[in-house]
């Protein structure tokens, strides 16, 4: 099975990464959080450096609950919840 790069995850999700500025609001709102063994806003950061194996491995994509909270609560509208849905 052919894993997806940062771009093709980016793409799917409609999401520039570019734009997180590490404020934490999306994890502090997600209620899988203590789930979680990467949490939203680092799943952020993994797919801007490009660290896809990681992600791919992680418990991370199947313990989000899709609920979106974290899109609701991100100031800069980065959406990590889709980043994470994409990535699936």
């Amino acid at each position: 099975m052919k894993i997806a790069t940062s771009d093709e995850i980016r793409a799917i999700a409609g999401v520039d990464t570019r734009k997180c500025m590490k404020c934490g609001k999306c994890s502090a709102s997600c209620p899988a959080y203590n789930e979680m063994d990467i949490r939203p806003h680092q799943f952020v950061s993994y797919v801007a450096e490009e660290n896809i194996d990681a992600l791919m491995q992680s418990e991370t994509l199947w313990k989000c609950l899709s609920c979106f909270a974290c899109v609701e609560r991100c100031p800069r509208d980065v959406k990590p919840g889709k980043l994470i849905d994409a990535a699936r």
